[in-house]
């Protein structure tokens, strides 16, 4: 009788570590992979994939970045993305995309190129494992191959998080989806040092504090418009701010916005309550969504 019931009990033991490994490695739930659904879900939703940057990014800078942006290259990468994030949806992807296509516009234009995310580092990697399409890539965009200061990874100051999220800020749309990638804005401050110091230095001390060494005219022109963005931001009479805030852009679940005359009026202190619980809804101030100042990742031009 009791070798019948330990017989037993190693036999229930068995089948529950055998259930427990099925779950734990996803059998159970992962999908057949299929590239044509993969490319098929990518067109569909192709129209997510969009940038948005502000009026500041200078036009020929953001033309270059969409050409070099080859529709075959990118359903490799997202075929490959796909095949590991097979619980993802192809919204959620294209948003990691369209992060990862933001990055590369400030890693044009400034020297701090870190990167606060470490899915869509992932998605840089799967990126780079395509050689020569990303060589090709490099070339069309940044004028010379980037690679990954691995050396750079870890922990930064929080100044530079906070220098990151008001470049991106004003570089490009939020939308109420931004915290979810990114994290809250202005967890480790609001920026009015970086600010401060751009409003009162003139643009070649700018330069040589910020902008990225190794720059193309088209990325440096971009670069001069932010600095007199800030200028007239930090400068002009509210009510002349207020008439140049622009509305959303994009569908209902998809909408995005320049909020930098939000930002403006928000650092000197003369937004009404509307105003500011505006602003919050695109950065995610007290949303709960944890930013962290650990960099994943930073460029390197060779």
């Amino acid at each position: 009788m009791n070798h019948a019931v330990t017989i037993i009990g190693i036999a229930v033991a068995i089948i529950l570590v055998g259930i427990a490994i099925f779950y734990n490695t996803g059998a159970r739930k992962r999908p057949m992979q299929n590239s044509d659904r993969h490319r098929e879900q990518l067109k569909l939703q192709y129209d997510t994939l969009k940038v948005r940057p502000t009026a500041i990014v200078d036009d020929e800078h953001f033309e270059r970045l969409k050409k070099a942006l080859d529709f075959e290259y990118l359903d490799k990468i997202n075929d490959a993305f796909r095949n590991e994030h097979y619980d993802w949806s192809q919204k959620k992807i294209n948003m990691h995309f369209r992060g990862l296509f933001r990055f590369f516009l400030m890693a044009s234009i400034f020297r701090s190129k870190e990167l606060f995310d470490k899915d869509i580092h992932r998605l840089w990697e799967v990126m780079r494992q395509f050689e020569e399409e990303y060589k090709t890539f490099c070339l069309q965009f940044f004028e010379g191959e980037i690679t990954e200061d691995a050396s750079e990874r870890g922990e930064r100051h929080a100044e530079e998080r906070e220098r990151f999220e008001v470049k991106y800020l004003l570089l490009f749309q939020l939308g109420e989806q931004t915290p979810t990638i990114w994290g809250e804005f202005f967890q480790y401050g609001d920026g009015k040092t970086f600010i401060d110091y751009i409003q009162h230095h003139d643009i070649d001390e700018v330069k040589r504090e910020y902008m990225a060494e190794s720059i193309t005219p088209d990325a440096e022109r971009t670069f001069e418009n932010l600095y007199r963005h800030i200028k007239w931001g930090m400068e002009t009479d509210a009510d002349k701010l207020r008439e140049q805030h622009p509305g959303p852009e994009g569908s209902q679940e998809d909408r995005e916005m320049d909020v930098s005359i939000l930002y403006f009026l928000s650092l000197r202190g003369e937004t009404t309550e509307d105003e500011e619980n505006e602003l919050s809804q695109y950065t995610g101030r007290g949303s709960g969504f944890y930013a962290t100042n650990e960099s994943y990742g930073q460029m390197q031009k060779i």
